[in-house]
């Protein structure tokens, strides 16, 4: 892990997922890179997500892959937390990228419909 501190670390990540409607969507090594770590293992893993909740950020799958090719969705938008929530409380398997991909393209419409004077397409 780096020296910097994981706030300051996750402030440009915050700052990226607001500038897209606050819905981004990375894969793990993104996330892995940013903490400084070598491998995303378990315990890497479990800290990424530890992070992102402190950071304010939800983050879909509910569980951080272990597998550094595998895309997340990150959510800083209020009004799109609550769907990722509904999401992640739905307790179904855990979902494949195509998955992701279908909830991601939900949700940046979601973002965009909440985010005042900007369209879906512009989003």
């Amino acid at each position: 892990m780096t020296n910097l501190t994981t706030t300051s670390v996750y402030a440009s990540l915050v700052a990226t997922i607001k500038e897209k409607n606050g819905v981004l969507q990375v894969d793990v090594r993104r996330l892995r890179d940013l903490l400084g770590a070598g491998r995303t293992g378990s315990t890497v893993a479990r800290t990424i997500e530890t992070e992102l909740a402190r950071a304010g950020i939800l983050h879909f799958p509910p569980t951080i892959p272990t597998s550094q090719d595998r895309r997340v969705v990150l959510c800083t938008n209020p009004m799109v937390k609550m769907v990722i929530e509904n999401l992640r409380a739905a307790d179904v398997e855990e979902p494949t990228d195509a998955d992701i991909t279908k909830a991601l393209v939900t949700l940046e419409l979601m973002a965009a419909a909440f985010s005042p004077g900007q369209t879906a397409e512009e989003a």
